[in-house]
């Protein structure tokens, strides 16, 4: 356990985040929980709520109604503190 990429995690918790693991892996995505051994990232997919893909086709659903607007989903991966090999911020816009 490198104990820096852990204080560096806790640091950047919730953010949008790269890492790149000794195995040459690289992985982007929002910090969403730090433990002892692991990183979990939660990385965006192109999915949204209920299967449908994120196309422009889809997005047009006769407006937004209150409850229903486009979610992107959210993949978890767990990445070990002896794996990474830079942990770096990027910039995220909506």
């Amino acid at each position: 356990m490198d104990t820096s990429y852990q204080q560096i995690s806790w640091n950047c918790m919730n953010k949008y985040v790269g890492i790149t693991t000794t195995d040459g892996q690289a992985h982007d995505g929002f910090i969403a929980h730090v433990d002892q051994d692991y990183v979990t990232l939660a990385i965006p997919t192109n999915e949204m709520v209920h299967g449908m893909p994120a196309q422009n086709s889809t997005y047009r659903q006769f407006g937004y109604y209150p409850g229903f607007y486009p979610r992107r989903r959210f993949i978890r991966r767990r990445v070990p503190f002896g794996a990474i090999a830079a942990l770096y911020l990027l910039p995220f816009f909506i």
